[in-house]
């Protein structure tokens, strides 16, 4: 169920859309919200942000605060049994955006993280070590994680020609080694895309509400950065281009292959049921038995895009993987 606490004048007002007596009593003053997002910029990594919609509530939530502020607190949690147990979704600012007699409609608006880094910056060290350099310039990142970043950190060999936010650079230099960064907290956690993000999450199909959808991209013919181009398996399709983060021919080439590697890969969707404690994390692996075809099938795939639908109490999981028989 969908917890909000949203502060008035001061005051916290404990909300939700049906109404539930916890630890607090949470009133039924919720009447819509957007299904929040995870999700990475391209296919091959970058920052995977969480993107937000919008929240409306009835007119009882600002009984005593009329006509409503034009902005509040707002922290938004999940539970499936108790208040202790919730899961932090959300917390920033509700900005309102308009209101008539049914209901109040506010923006949900996240923290921005707008530190830049300068024109000529020179980078020459292992990704590991520069993403924490730049990530650690923002102010409300305080702890970069690479535990489950590659083994053996590529190097990044880089100058900035223009100034940039530290959260851009930081992304489209994530994205050219294939690796992916999300925040929670104060906490960034940089992932490996070729690898997994920590224990492996075995579903069984009562784990899942629908039939998992396996798609292919158009395939990824050949992709450059600069002077340097490589070629898939596939010879027909797309065509890539990309900058590059490094000025060695040998590196610039793995970092291309992997990247390929990853875009050609098969993608599977499917809807899985919303644990508090238990939402898969971006890179997380899913192995996916699905025996509702001529032959069985035993997939997996690693999360790189999550919708999570509170009205249903579902996650759309999307990422590539392996699509075999079992």
């Amino acid at each position: 169920m969908l917890l909000v606490e949203v502060t008035i004048n001061a005051v916290v007002n404990y909300v939700s859309i049906d109404g539930i007596a916890l630890t607090h009593n949470w009133r039924p003053r919720i009447l819509s919200f957007d299904a929040p997002q995870i999700g990475i910029p391209s296919n091959h990594g970058g920052y995977a942000a969480m993107t937000f919609g919008s929240i409306s509530f009835s007119q009882e939530l600002f009984s005593g605060d009329w006509p409503p502020p034009r902005t509040c607190a707002i922290s938004i949690y999940y539970t499936d049994t108790t208040e202790a147990v919730r899961e932090l979704v959300f917390a920033g600012t509700a900005e309102l955006t308009s209101f008539d007699r049914n209901q109040i409609n506010y923006a949900l608006m996240a923290s921005s993280y707008d530190e830049t880094i300068a024109a000529a910056t020179a980078y020459n060290d292992t990704l590991n070590v520069i993403m924490t350099t730049i990530l650690s310039t923002i102010a409300e990142i305080n702890t970069v994680n690479t535990a489950y970043a590659r083994l053996a950190s590529p190097n990044v060999a880089h100058t900035l020609a223009d100034t940039m936010t530290a959260i851009e650079i930081a992304s489209l230099i994530a994205e050219f080694y294939s690796h992916l960064f999300y925040v929670i907290g104060d906490t960034a956690y940089l992932v490996d895309m070729l690898l997994s993000n920590g224990a492996d999450w075995t579903l069984t199909e009562f784990d899942f509400f629908a039939f998992p959808v396996y798609s292919y991209n158009t395939p990824v013919a050949s992709i450059l950065a600069g002077q340097v181009k490589r070629f898939s398996a596939y010879p027909y399709g797309s065509d890539m281009t990309v900058d590059s983060y490094h000025t060695t021919e040998a590196n610039i080439i793995t970092a291309l292959d992997n990247i390929l590697t990853i875009e050609n890969s098969p993608r599977v969707t499917l809807d899985v049921p919303m644990i508090a404690g238990n939402f898969p994390r971006p890179g997380q692996k899913i192995i996916v038995p699905d025996t509702a075809h001529v032959s069985d099938l035993a997939s997996w795939i690693r999360a790189r895009r999550l919708t999570f639908d509170f009205l249903n109490t579902s996650i759309t999981v999307e990422g590539e993987g392996e699509v075999a028989a079992a």
